[in-house]
C-alpha cells in the first residue's frame, strides 16, 4: 500500500505492507481508538521500544480500510 506523506506536495511517500495496515486496524479495534489517535499510539510504542519505524498515517489506514470494504 502506497501512501503520500503529509508535506503538502505530491511525490513519493511511505510504502506500508498489508500486514502493517491490518495490524494497525487490529490495535485500533482492541483499544477502541480513533484513527487520529492510532498513529500517535503506534509511534509512541515504537519510540518506547527504541525501534526506528513509523506507523501508517490515519489517512493511509482509512483509505486501505475503505478499499477492503468494497
Amino acid at each position: 500500500m502506497h501512501c503520500l506523506m503529509h508535506h503538502g506536495h505530491r511525490g513519493s511517500g511511505f510504502t506500508f505492507s498489508d500486514t502493517a495496515i491490518e495490524t494497525a486496524l487490529i490495535v485500533k479495534g482492541i483499544f477502541k481508538l480513533l484513527l487520529s489517535g492510532l498513529e500517535g499510539v503506534l509511534n509512541l510504542v515504537f519510540m518506547l521500544m527504541n525501534i526506528s519505524l513509523k506507523s501508517p498515517t490515519d489517512t493511509c489506514i482509512s483509505n486501505a480500510f475503505e478499499d477492503r470494504k468494497s
